[in-house]
């Protein structure tokens, strides 16, 4: 894997007037080989302090510092090129949240074949960690008025898809070998020639969801997209899609709850599916399934704390289903798998339900 640093010197900082918008983002591929070269923190020092820092606002007794161990992917490690060029999945995180905070998801599908292009939105993001460890940490104020809520979350989305479209762009530079990165830091041998433009995905979780969504009505480079548990924003509820489309949504979270869902739904005229996780709660789709459990387990978040985040489906199980639906859905939308006995309606069990 790589983080890159992209910089959209034709954009305004809409969150910092001054500066030209700048990103950080982490491709995860498959790798040629065991080199020896490090593997990526799963959380660096300082955005582990960040990210506990923002846990703590929830539940007081958590504290100290987090890195939380090692992730899978070794740092600039040569590309597998036996494969050709590989489909390209795009991730978007939760509003607020790093895209760290999806490690878990990111490295599976790249275990499986895909390239992975998870982002940050800067200023909005927990917190931003760029090269030299200057750390840029979230602009937005703390509010509870509704209308100022949906105003942040408007301008977001605003933002997170303008910086979508500018990574797409930059990955259509470094598939000719052109380097993107600010720094100009190396790019790994192979990894040019492993991204195949014409097979581009994108998910993401809660306002990420929305963003995959956004970016596929404006964007005719997304082929297919997830949205994982996320309330569905801007004009794609009222025109739809024209492409495969997946609503995965937590125990509470199905078209019935959702207006802008089941807006969506009505409006959209491209293949679609709409799962229910049962026992699972909005946090069940990202790391903190993962990181609550064993908190609660060592006494240091309340029980009822770690229900309410993340349900009371067992982690890994969660895990695995999401792991294993988002693969299959991939496979089959960007031509890896030919038949649709293969999609994920085939995959079911007992805590997925399949909304009629």
């Amino acid at each position: 894997m790589v983080d890159l640093h992209l910089v959209d010197s034709s954009r305004q900082d809409p969150y910092v007037p001054a500066r030209a918008r700048e990103l950080m983002v982490s491709v995860w591929y498959p790798t040629a080989d065991r080199a020896p070269m490090p593997l990526r923190p799963w959380f660096s020092e300082r955005m582990g302090q960040v990210y506990a820092d923002g846990l703590a606002q929830l539940a007081p007794t958590i504290t100290g510092s987090w890195t939380l161990g090692l992730s899978h992917g070794r740092v600039d490690a040569v590309a597998d090129s036996a494969g050709g060029r590989r489909p390209i999945v795009l991730f978007s995180p939760g509003m607020g949240m790093p895209r760290e905070a999806s490690t878990a998801q990111a490295e599976d599908l790249a275990s499986h074949g895909f390239v992975v292009v998870a982002m940050s939105h800067t200023y909005e993001s927990l917190a931003t960690e760029f090269p030299g460890g200057r750390v840029e940490k979230s602009m937005l104020p703390q509010t509870g008025d509704v209308d100022e809520v949906k105003a942040q979350v408007g301008q977001a989305m605003q933002v997170r898809v303008a910086d979508t479209r500018f990574v797409l762009d930059r990955l259509a530079d470094l598939s000719v070998g052109i380097d993107p990165d600010a720094e100009g830091h190396p790019l790994p041998s192979n990894l040019a020639g492993m991204l195949d433009l014409s097979k581009i995905a994108m998910f993401g979780h809660s306002l990420g969801g929305a963003t995959a969504a956004q970016v596929m009505h404006d964007d005719p480079r997304v082929a297919a997209g997830v949205d994982l548990d996320g309330s569905l924003w801007g004009s794609v509820l009222t025109d739809g899609l024209d492409r495969p489309f997946v609503l995965i949504g937590g125990t509470d979270h199905e078209r019935t709850q959702d207006p802008s869902w089941q807006q969506f739904w009505s409006a959209d005229h491209g293949p679609k599916l709409d799962f229910r996780l049962d026992g699972s709660q909005h946090h069940s789709f990202c790391d903190n399934q993962l990181i609550l459990p064993v908190l609660a387990a060592a006494g240091i978040v309340p029980a009822d704390f770690d229900t309410e985040m993340v349900g009371t489906i067992d982690s890994r199980n969660s895990l695995d289903l999401q792991r294993g639906y988002l693969r299959t859905f991939f496979d089959t939308t960007l031509g890896r798998y030919g038949d649709i006995a293969k999609s994920p309606a085939t995959l079911l069990h007992s805590e997925i339900i399949l909304v009629p």
